[in-house]
């Protein structure tokens, strides 16, 4: 459509998750949470938010849809704690200040999955964790080279800095 328009495209960046998405360390930082285990983790990227607040069933079907993703419950829902941590999800946000049970923490540290908790209600962690998935940030290293590799696939830099009179560099 551009170029009919006599509008030269120098590239198109198509779609990436990875750069719409929060490192597990933003959102501790956004929530003001307590880091529960696997604070060696903390630069997981969370690509996904989602809320358990229903049965385990359905939770865990709900859950096996998402990917990358960080998970807020109730700290005391063990349950829906667990069905969490079996499917794709790199960080679990526990509402309420309640401490999860030990079984949870084992099995999270196993799994190499951080958990955080705050001292707040649900809803309110939901709304504090999806602003910040609407400010992407891009001073993690991985999104860095996601976009670098976008660019030298998809972008014809040399044309761009031809047209605008630069010498290109090696990037």
């Amino acid at each position: 459509f551009l170029k009919k328009q006599g509008i030269e495209v120098a590239g198109i960046l198509p779609k990436q998750d990875l750069l719409l998405s929060v490192s597990v360390r933003e959102l501790k930082k956004q929530l003001a949470a307590r880091v529960l285990c696997r604070e060696d983790r903390l630069d997981l990227m969370v690509e996904t938010l989602t809320v358990g607040a229903m049965n385990v069933n359905s939770a865990l079907e709900y859950f096996r849809q998402g990917k990358n993703m960080a998970v807020i419950t109730g700290g005391d829902r063990s349950d829906l704690q667990l069905a969490a941590l079996e499917t794709s999800t790199n960080c679990l946000i526990l509402t309420g200040n309640v401490e999860p049970q030990e079984f949870i923490l084992s099995r999270a540290e196993d799994l190499e999955i951080p958990i955080l908790a705050v001292d707040l209600d649900t809803l309110t962690a939901v709304e504090i964790a999806d602003h910040a998935f609407g400010q992407a940030r891009f001073q993690e290293a991985i999104k860095v080279e996601c976009i670098k590799q976008l660019m030298k696939e998809h972008f014809d830099i040399e044309n761009l800095m031809s047209k605008l009179g630069l010498e290109t560099v090696a990037v």
